[in-house]
């Protein structure tokens, strides 16, 4: 992104803050948020630095991902003024010291609806889901009672939780949080007198709870003062705010620059999107660039469960394929494919296996939503710690390995196994371990390399998994009727026979490794070419439909959800792009989603392709 020049919109946040007054900015893709951020941050310093520094208070900056936080951070100096943090690290630094609030919390809401929660999943019958249901219950049951006897509580920045030793777990702080900024005036009292100024980056990927309890924070005339930043369209994650505002008597202002994408891109984008109409700004408004739609007739799926077979999936690629040859981006290192979910990428990168697994007939919709995220519980100790231990000792990197051990492994904690050691015995420890886990990985299927990591203390497991190593495996055959509730059974044991290599094709691929991408997982980025590939059979999923909400007259009416959905994530696929963006529509009717694309004003005839 070019220099940043103050806008018509910063210049109004730069007036909110000489009145103390707080304000949410609309900021479209490409429109220079962060620097309008970084500009509002340093206009406190310039006005109010000084006082806040002698008063002992700071200016808060809450973003959504750490290497933002490490952005804005370098961007402002590494002031001592700021506290940029992310959403989890800020709200837990101000529950941390409240031991009896969170307590409290706990007692009163968060442990209260866990066992709600789980006995909904108890049915009374003797399903496995119905057992866990009411182990859940029955623990949780314990640990409630013996909340009074915990002294001060922990976190770490997993799943984990345990409420009876004081351990709290990543979504407990924002369920915590969200109570006592609710329930307990002298919480936010303390915190707008710490805080006289708090800013939110990616304001749509809050939590509502937070924004509504940041609001009662900062709500009335004067100190403390919340400034939103973000943009509604490019809120792709549940739970979080989406539609966000100021506390009442707030300024809601539109940035309409937009420093990324080329005219083309941003006549599609202002045709796409109603309530901002973005223009070109900086260098990139020189570059006319290009937009293309390219239809293509999808076929009908073959396999059950409204899915490709292995045939049709080769066939779309090789559409694909011929689509970026006739462009002439074959072999470019700055052309990023972008689809919906990951078939036809886990074909090319090498994890259809683990893929096929996550979306097959023992995956729950909980756990391939998990798969799509990187988070499911099998795969966590892989892609946090195991996969980087194993990269980190081939390239002869002790410190990395260390470093990851001492962050993850219980045996390498301050009161572990190893804490009586010297460094250079703790080295000598650590490379032999992974020496040992390193011929694992060459020889070993992934359930006997999570059995050695659980013993040797390198991870440590969540209750789900350490259940499902435990357990006998299933040796029946699988019946849905019969085992629906129980397929994760058959799903981890399925898992634990496979060999490292497709978690580490997949790692590599989060990691962000490789040309290709889900829509999701290019938030926040840009790219000079881009091609988005939009098939509603190949995502598979329900709650998506680009046919309907790019064609509804030809593919029939999304339904309100699905419409939501969809739009928001082909604006930000759409946004990526800097110069050129190619679109390969799969669709029924590519005759009729032509015309129709034509008609709707979203492009013009010269931009749409057709081949059947």
């Amino acid at each position: 992104m070019d220099t940043w020049v103050e806008s018509e919109a910063d210049a109004i946040v730069r007036k909110c803050l000489d009145d103390r007054r707080s304000f949410a900015m609309i900021a479209g893709a490409g429109a220079g948020k962060t620097s309008s951020l970084v500009d509002a941050l340093s206009r406190v310093r310039d006005l109010e630095g000084s006082a806040l520094r002698k008063h002992g208070q700071r200016v808060a900056c809450i973003t959504f991902t750490k290497r933002a936080v490490e952005v804005i951070k370098a961007r402002l100096g590494f002031d001592e003024l700021y506290l940029v943090s992310t959403l989890h690290g800020f709200l837990w630094g101000q529950i941390s010291h409240f031991h009896e609030n969170i307590r409290q919390a706990l007692r009163e809401s968060r442990i209260p609806t866990l066992i709600e929660k789980a006995k909904r999943d108890d049915n009374g019958g003797k399903s496995k889901k119905a057992q866990n249901a009411r182990a859940k219950i029955e623990r949780l049951t314990e640990q409630l009672t013996l909340l009074e006897s915990v002294e001060h509580f922990d976190y770490a920045d997993t799943s984990f939780s345990d409420y009876g030793n004081g351990q709290i777990g990543h979504d407990d702080v924002i369920e915590i949080a969200t109570y006592l900024l609710a329930k307990n005036d002298t919480f936010r009292r303390i915190i707008g007198l710490r805080f006289p100024y708090i800013f939110v980056d990616e304001a749509q990927d809050t939590f509502e709870g937070i924004v509504a309890g940041l609001n009662l924070v900062c709500a009335g005339i004067g100190l403390p003062v919340i400034g939103y930043f973000g943009d509604p369209w490019q809120q792709i994650y549940d739970r979080s705010a989406g539609n966000f505002a100021p506390p009442d008597g707030g300024e809601v202002i539109k940035k309409t620059e937009n420093f990324r994408c080329s005219k083309s891109v941003v006549r599609l984008l202002n045709a796409y999107r109603g309530d901002v109409e973005q223009y070109t700004a900086g260098e990139n408004a020189k570059c006319e660039g290009s937009v293309e739609f390219l239809l293509i007739k999808a076929e009908d799926p073959t396999e059950p469960r409204n899915r490709y077979s292995e045939e049709q999936i080769e066939r779309a690629l090789a559409h694909m394929d011929t689509a970026v040859e006739n462009w002439g981006w074959t072999g470019r290192n700055d052309v990023m494919r972008l689809f919906l979910a990951r078939q036809m990428i886990a074909r090319r990168l090498g994890f259809a296996d683990l893929n096929r697994l996550f979306t097959g007939d023992y995956a729950s919709s909980r756990a391939q939503d998990a798969f799509e995220e990187g988070v499911h519980f099998l795969l966590k100790p892989f892609l946090s710690t195991i996969y980087p231990l194993i990269v980190a000792q081939s390239q002869g990197d002790d410190r990395k390995i260390i470093n990851l051990l001492r962050r993850d492994s219980p045996a390498f904690a301050i009161d572990g196994l190893n804490a009586e050691k010297s460094l250079k015995s703790m080295v000598e420890t650590s490379k032999a371990l992974i020496g040992q886990l390193q011929t694992l990985w060459n020889t070993e299927k992934t359930g006997a390399i999570l059995r050695f990591c659980i013993d040797k203390q390198i991870i440590q497991p969540s209750e789900r998994l350490r259940e499902h190593l435990d357990r006998p495996p299933r040796d029946e055959l699988f019946e849905e009727d019969r085992h629906s509730l129980d397929k994760g059974d058959w799903l981890a044991d399925s898992f634990f026979k496979m060999t490292p290599k497709t978690v580490s094709c997949y790692a590599d691929y989060l990691d962000n490794n490789t040309a290709y991408s889900t829509q999701h997982g290019v938030k926040g980025e840009e790219y000079a070419k881009v091609l988005v590939v939009y098939d509603d059979v190949e995502a598979a999923w329900n709650q998506y439909s680009f046919s309907k909400t790019l064609t509804p007259l030809t593919a029939g009416e999304p339904s309100d959800r699905q419409r939501s959905l969809t739009q928001k994530l082909a604006y930000v696929s759409f946004s990526r792009a800097e110069e050129d963006l190619r679109v390969l529509l799969f669709t029924a009717n590519p005759e009729g989603s032509r015309a129709e694309l034509i008609e709707s004003k979203l492009l013009k005839p010269d931009q749409i392709r057709i081949v059947n």
